[in-house]
């Protein structure tokens, strides 16, 4: 792969694209759960890719050709670089490139917006739905490029960057010099290197006046999207999280909005339990020589097992009788894991995937990216104390969010490692 960091803004791998056709039905359920959030998790994130499109306006109002991909994707491996740098390279939820950023050959713009210099996957991914979501930014598209601050968005960047120079310039500007290539950046231990690394740095809680506008920015616009915000921040907020982790609604939830979190949350358990039964394919048939499955023999025990989980996955679905897709599609999908014939059950899963199995006649064979069979059950799983099992990870992203806001997330992200993508 070869994109680093003048990647697209959705990475092409064939493992990862292994969506089986569901993925506007997760989006959608995870919409309705927060809407607007993305894949948000932290409010610094949402500052850099600001701070980074900021930049980029100032450069091409030079005359300099940039894009908002490139600047904000070196921002953001810059401040990766100088929070890893003072904090001895120590992994960290937040950051990322652990490993790519240890040894540039300089620090300049030009070696930060280099292809492979940074992760694949940079944190501004997470940002494209929630800055034009939360007001940060104004566009004709939803491409990242296409992005322009708000005075919502400059507002943030001020809250967050006021009274914070390097070499004298406010960090705007130093940042866009840098860019051009007019500035180096400043030695350590000076006070423009401190500025720098306290207004950039992932593992550097916002200024408390940057926080309330991002808070702000969350409860402000659409009523009905800003009231299921607000409801899940509350949630989050709550100190009687036990009650609910066995889907009691809570008093803040409205009824409508409760029965979307767990319809997703049945409909993520449907998917995992697909996608796990695809996984105990692949992982029996990988030592296989030459690797395939004849569908007219018996099923093996574990794969008939994975087909029973399935099974129950989908009744749990379709028992709650509350599917708000679009045309009904995951009861359909729902509908498919529950036919009276495993294979037939088999076969419309592989339709669906042809990434990394596929079926040609009776018989299972590899796909593209068949090689290197996933763990089975391998999702993530929180901390079960705190919300029910398979919610929406947007909920689990408004709780570090409010942790930030409470200023608490240092010790809440205190076991955690790194992603080091």
């Amino acid at each position: 792969m070869d994109w680093g960091l003048m990647g697209p803004e959705k990475v092409i791998s064939q493992r990862r694209t292994r969506t089986l056709g569901l993925s506007s039905i997760v989006r959608k359920f995870n919409d309705l759960a927060v809407p607007g959030l993305g894949g948000v998790k932290y409010a610094k994130t949402v500052f850099l890719a600001c701070l980074g499109i900021d930049v980029a306006e100032t450069v091409r109002q030079t005359g300099k050709q940039v894009t908002n991909i490139q600047v904000t994707n070196a921002i953001e491996a810059l401040a990766c670089h100088l929070a890893y740098y003072t904090n001895d390279w120590r992994a960290d939820n937040r950051l990322r490139g652990r490993t790519k950023l240890n040894s540039p050959v300089d620090l300049t713009y030009k070696t930060f917006s280099s292809n492979n210099f940074y992760v694949t996957q940079p944190m501004r991914m997470s940002t494209v739905q929630a800055l034009p979501g939360l007001g940060f930014v104004e566009s004709k598209g939803d491409r990242f490029n296409s992005f322009s601050l708000s005075q919502q968005g400059r507002d943030f960047i001020d809250a967050a960057s006021m009274g914070y120079k390097c070499h004298k310039l406010n960090i705007t500007a130093f940042l866009a010099r840098w860019v051009k290539n007019e500035k180096q950046l400043p030695s350590s231990e000076t006070s423009s290197h401190n500025n720098l690394l306290y207004v950039l740095s992932p593992i550097v809680r916002l200024e408390q006046h940057a926080l309330n506008v991002f808070t702000q920015a969350l409860l402000s616009g659409e009523p009905q999207n800003v009231s299921r915000r607000k409801s899940i921040l509350e949630w989050a907020k709550s100190n009687d999280l036990h009650n609910y982790v066995d889907w009691t609604r809570p008093p803040f939830i409205e009824e409508t909005h409760f029965d979307d979190l767990k319809s997703g949350a049945l409909f993520f358990s449907l998917r995992n339990k697909s996608l796990d039964l695809l996984n105990m394919i692949e992982a029996e048939i990988a030592p296989l020589n030459p690797p395939k499955l004849d569908l007219t023999t018996p099923l093996s025990e574990s794969i008939c097992k994975a087909v029973n989980k399935l099974k129950v996955a989908a009744n749990d679905f379709l028992s709650l009788e509350h599917d708000p897709s679009i045309g009904k599609e995951a009861n359909h999908f729902a509908k498919q894991c529950m036919q009276s014939d495993d294979v037939s059950i088999l076969k419309s899963l592989l339709e669906r995937d042809e990434v990394v199995l596929r079926c040609r006649g009776t018989h299972v064979l590899p796909a593209a990216a068949f090689g290197k069979p996933e763990t089975v059950n391998n999702e993530k799983v929180e901390d079960s104390s705190l919300f029910p099992h398979d919610i929406s990870f947007r909920v689990w992203n408004m709780y570090a969010l409010n942790q930030d806001f409470e200023n608490k997330l240092d010790q809440w992200l205190e076991p955690k490692g790194d992603n080091d993508v």
